[in-house]
């Protein structure tokens, strides 16, 4: 299969967007290694080329998603390539039925989160209350996923707690949700 990484290690307060380039690393190490294609694009640098990332965004068939949890959405870069390379009459095309008229040929995605947020705060206290599952919070994603016609995602991989708490757990858990929902 064709998979895009699409990742934003991004540094922010004490975070140094180095554990989402790590979880890049064991994602193309896990799927090359199980005979998948793989590109990378990394929004946090400033040399990507608009065409070259519409190509690699048109040649996936799956796009899996690093991104760090930043203000409850994801980080600026990741708006910003979003902005760019999601082209009108190349990724997606205005039709009488909103949302139905997504380009883009993958079928899958699959969102790949860091945050500092404890997974048993959600649907807690005021601030998270609605939001019972980290998908809740991760919904501009995923609707844009949506409107460019990749429905079927993948269950969400969310390292929580990483800046305060132990992240000894996640390379192994990774893996295992890798080799679960990719063979």
């Amino acid at each position: 299969m064709n998979i895009l990484l699409v990742t934003a290690g991004y540094s922010i307060f004490e975070a140094k967007g180095q554990l989402n380039s790590f979880l890049t690393y064991l994602t193309e190490k896990n799927l090359e290694a199980k005979g998948h294609h793989i590109k990378i694009s990394d929004v946090t640098k400033d040399t990507w080329d608009v065409d070259r990332e519409v190509t690699k965004l048109l040649w996936a068939e799956a796009i899996i998603y690093i991104t760090p949890l930043m203000w409850f959405n994801m980080p600026a870069p990741m708006v910003k390539w979003l902005d760019e390379v999601l082209l009108y009459e190349k990724t997606f095309v205005i039709t009488d039925d909103y949302g139905e008229g997504g380009q883009v040929p993958a079928n899958h995605f699959m969102i790949v989160t860091t945050s500092n947020l404890k997974s048993s705060e959600l649907g807690k206290g005021y601030v998270l209350k609605d939001a019972t599952h980290i998908d809740d919070v991760l919904q501009p994603l995923i609707m844009t996923n949506n409107y460019l016609s990749i429905r079927d995602q993948i269950p969400t991989f969310h390292a929580d707690n990483v800046i305060a708490g132990d992240t000894q757990w996640i390379e192994s858990a990774y893996e295992e949700h890798l080799n679960t929902h990719f063979k």
